[in-house]
């Protein structure tokens, strides 16, 4: 490698992780009793390339969305970061507080339609814990106060029980007509407006 050459790969490296950077600093973190939900981070692709080859976590969701290799996992996520500027709502890691482990990732997404809809995916040893429930809460408060949202929906394939117990408590109600067909799997239709979420939030604390 050339000096010329290694300089301008160098500043290309330092622009691309300040980049990143500057991206990361606009983006929304939350803090909950157990959580930390941050932005992503590149060294965060060990762990997306860990979740999306787990066949439990991933038997209700579409072949596309599991990686071949390692590699693949990374150039997804340095996309997904790069592309979080564009948008104003996004999936994040959630963190356990207590050790610093990364637990899963949870958040909003626009849709191609203009709807927001919760998602949400995790580790299968954090499965039962809660941690969806608690980092959705986190999310929904965010959504329908600094987002400024009327209503979010969320999707669950019909087998996907851990996932629709879920959206029961954060005070989802199931929109059965707009059930529908997708990428081989059936899925149930939810959606929870703003007044349904203040009245959920003021029951949760009674």
């Amino acid at each position: 490698m050339n000096d010329y050459f290694e300089v301008g790969y160098l500043d290309g490296c330092l622009l691309r992780e300040a980049a990143i950077v500057l991206i990361q600093l606009m983006l929304p973190t939350f803090s909950t009793s157990r959580l930390i939900i941050r932005p992503f981070l590149p060294e965060d692709s060990n762990d997306i390339f860990r979740l999306n080859g787990n066949r439990k976590v991933m038997q209700f969701l579409p072949r596309d969305e599991f990686f071949g290799s390692q590699a693949e996992a990374s150039h997804f996520l340095e996309s997904y970061i790069r592309k979080s500027e564009e948008v104003a709502f996004v999936r994040q890691a959630v963190i356990r507080r207590s050790d610093g482990k990364w637990l899963g990732w949870c958040g909003l997404r626009e849709q191609k339609d203009g709807e927001v809809d919760l998602g949400f995916r995790f580790h299968e040893s954090e499965w039962g814990n809660g941690y969806a429930t608690e980092s959705g809460l986190a999310w929904l408060e965010y959504g329908f106060n600094e987002g400024q949202l009327s209503e979010i929906v969320a999707n669950a394939a019909v087998g996907n029980v851990g996932s629709q117990k879920v959206l029961a408590k954060l005070g989802f109600l199931r929109h059965e007509r707009e059930d529908h067909t997708e990428d081989g799997f059936r899925w149930l239709r939810y959606r929870i407006n703003k007044n349904r979420y203040q009245k959920e939030s003021v029951s949760q604390t009674m």
